[in-house]
């Protein structure tokens, strides 16, 4: 088996690194005769909410033909020995809600609207969720529930959850329950299978895989800045042990695939647009003032602290930061701007703290897909299963999506087109911050067929990236 493998080094490295991931992407390029040395013919996709589709916040039969795993299998079918790939594609016209553009705020930040989904059929309140009253909504069964489609991707599924019976039977769909929606409308009526259950039978006929999961795992948390969810080392080791359960069926019998690594979180505009001494400055240029921006302290309760510039202000929070807002100041009411007054912080829920939120998560992060300890992470995953070895970065086995994520952050341009981490605007990421546009997708699909093309010797042709759309909805 030939290797993928090349190492960065330095500017001239990172360069190279760029070139080589993104080259695929740009338009008219001479195209050669499509091969493929590997049995494409009945590719398993496997993951959460990048690998359905999920954008803007939902989840749209449009949504899902620009999903990353759907643009690969065009792409390998126009290969020899590519075959048909299938989705459980929502009816046309409908969707599970989503957000839609409304406009810009004066400082840049896009305002959105939900559009309600015309595939929800019912809908469970549950009162004591956290955050306040949380809405579960159940959507119209896939046409083809009777078969398990070649993409298991299943939004909000977290990788502690593969293992859990009735995670997608109905009857769970209650207050507090243990129940995901979109897992459920894979499935036959009233089926408690797992989700490990569900991949192992999915993969009895498979002939390659992606692998791309545990995002889902830690975005609840990340969404309401550490509120919400409990993160540990001990949720990492958790993470490795059932990628480890999915990765033994995958990968059995020596079938081929790619295993692709989790990005850094501040990649994602979510967290990047709100990174904290660059927001101060972005709003002292904008208000002409010198105020300096204070979130809640996680360690004294009732006090606050200057931001630093390893705190990050979640994106959706910004748009409220400076807006005068009512607080309570001894026996008074006073209008004070939210944030930009010590005695009106940022509360916990609107910003991820360094020390006590950002550094778990990024060690967790570290940790499954490869870090300093390699035992079961999904570095050591793909050299036990004796994976290709594609390496982007520092000698690392898997798929680095988070170098692709990082060259976006910093601005590339495709055939005259500039991509960046500013959602919308930026071509790359939705209107929720973190999901993908159907060009982001492309770009990711071409990731993954530049990795497959180096490591098994195909030659598959990338998907022009500037002739999709660039939004889902």
């Amino acid at each position: 088996m030939k290797h993928f493998s090349f190492t960065l080094s330095g500017r001239a490295g990172f360069v190279a690194a760029t070139a080589l991931l993104l080259n695929a992407c740009a338009p008219g390029q001479d195209t050669p005769t499509p091969t493929a040395a590997i049995d494409l013919s009945h590719y398993l996709a496997v993951g959460d909410s990048y690998t359905a589709g999920f954008s803007a916040g939902g989840l749209t039969r449009t949504s899902q033909q620009y999903s990353f795993p759907n643009l690969m299998a065009q792409q390998f079918a126009l290969a020899s020995g590519g075959g048909s790939f299938t989705q459980p594609t929502l009816e046309a016209g409908t969707g599970t809600g989503y957000l839609n553009l409304l406009d810009f705020t004066a400082t840049g930040q896009p305002r959105a609207r939900r559009v309600a989904g015309a595939a929800v059929r019912r809908s469970v309140i549950d009162p004591a969720a956290c955050g306040g009253p949380d809405t579960v909504r159940l959507f119209t069964r896939s046409a083809m529930a009777s078969a398990l489609p070649q993409n298991l991707g299943v939004p909000g599924l977290k990788l502690s959850q593969i293992e859990v019976a009735g995670l997608g039977n109905e009857t769970n769909a209650t207050p507090g329950g243990a129940f995901n929606p979109y897992f459920e409308r894979l499935l036959p009526a009233a089926d408690s299978r797992t989700y490990l259950q569900a991949v192992t039978t999915a993969a009895s006929s498979a002939t390659f895989f992606t692998y791309f999961q545990g995002l889902d795992e830690l975005m609840p948390y990340i969404r309401s800045g550490g509120t919400c969810g409990t993160v540990s080392t001990a949720l990492a080791e958790t993470m490795k042990l059932n990628a480890r359960k999915i990765l033994d069926v995958l990968a059995a019998n020596g079938r081929k695939g790619i295993i692709m690594r989790l990005p850094d979180i501040k990649t994602l505009p979510l967290l990047r647009q709100g990174q904290g001494k660059n927001v101060e400055a972005r709003l002292q240029a904008f208000y002409h003032d010198n105020a300096l921006i204070y979130i809640e302290s996680p360690f004294v309760p009732g006090t606050s602290q200057p931001i630093t510039d390893e705190d990050y202000i979640l994106a959706t929070a910004l748009p409220r930061i400076g807006q005068l807002t009512p607080v309570q100041v001894g026996s008074s009411i006073l209008m004070l701007p939210y944030g930009r007054d010590a005695r009106n912080p940022i509360r916990n829920a609107d910003v991820l703290e360094k020390a006590s939120e950002l550094n778990i998560l990024t060690g967790i992060i570290t940790t499954y897909n490869g870090g300093t300890s390699r035992a079961l992470s999904l570095e050591g995953l793909a050299k036990l299963y004796k994976l290709p070895i594609v390496d982007p970065a520092q000698s690392l086995y898997t798929l680095d999506t988070g170098l692709l994520f990082t060259n976006v952050g910093n601005s590339v341009a495709i055939g005259g087109v500039v991509y960046s981490a500013e959602p919308v605007r930026g071509n790359f990421f939705s209107l929720d911050y973190y999901t993908l546009t159907p060009r982001g997708n492309a770009l990711l699909a071409n990731t993954c067929i530049t990795a497959i093309n180096r490591a098994y010797q195909a030659n598959i042709p990338a998907v022009d990236v500037n002739k999709l759309p660039t939004t889902a909805q």
